[in-house]
């Protein structure tokens, strides 16, 4: 007995798969816009770095540096909850004898780490200088925050959305075409441009305490949105 085979053809118009629906025109534009801050915060990072013969020596003479710096934050009327001083690590410190050819041991290397997070700006010219009299071997330079820095990235953001259309609106009269309604919208941002490092005076030896804090100065923030946005055209 032959098996018989029935093949069946489907013929399918463009319509009924949709191929045939006009793909709708875009234009697709940029927008950007930025504003400036004064800060109102710093992060303030600091190390302690001692080299000593044994390793309680080292560990001793450190923990005196930060108690040093845990001392000036209480005379600054930093909250303990704003300092933190965790970060530890002890290492052997070794050096090349060239005459043995061999590694010579010297002793241990004991480090700490604080950071200190500020919310008054007039605190940080003290805090620093402080710092660095209570024997602390490196301060970075501060990091500048705002409180105030979400509320105005939203501004920055709102205000590169109207560039944006503005760009498409232009393009589009250019063009001869009428804008439509928004199809996609993506955002972009970076951080807040960090002003210059603070400078510490070295050459003035008789300036006075408080003209030398005067010399901590925090530069404005600047804040910058941008949007990439994909706009119908009609006719």
């Amino acid at each position: 007995m032959k098996s018989k085979f029935i093949w069946v053809f489907l013929l399918l118009t463009p319509a009924a798969c949709g191929f045939a629906q006009e793909q709708p025109r875009t234009i697709t534009v940029e927008g950007s816009a930025f504003a400036e801050i004064i800060p109102d915060m710093a992060t303030v990072r600091m190390s302690i770095v001692v080299r000593e013969p044994t390793l309680s020596s080292a560990q001793e003479k450190a923990a005196s540096v930060a108690s040093k710096v845990l001392a000036l934050a209480d005379e600054l009327d930093i909250d303990r909850k704003k300092v933190d001083t965790t970060g530890a690590s002890v290492r052997t410190d070794y050096r090349w004898n060239r005459d043995t050819e061999e590694p010579e041991f010297r002793g241990y290397i004991a480090e700490r780490r604080i950071t200190v997070e500020l919310d008054d700006l007039d605190k940080l010219g003290a805090l620093v200088e402080g710092a660095v009299k209570a024997d602390v071997n490196t301060v970075s330079p501060p990091q500048m925050d705002s409180s105030e820095r979400k509320a105005v990235y939203r501004q920055a953001l709102a205000a590169a959305a109207e560039d944006a259309r503005a760009n498409a609106e232009r393009l589009s009269e250019a063009l001869g075409t009428g804008l439509g309604k928004v199809i996609v919208v993506q955002t972009a941002s970076t951080d807040p441009r960090l002003p210059m490092p603070y400078q510490r005076s070295f050459t003035s030896a008789g300036v006075g305490a408080d003209e030398m804090m005067e010399t901590y100065n925090a530069a404005a923030l600047s804040i910058d949105a941008s949007v990439t946005v994909v706009f119908e055209l009609t006719d």
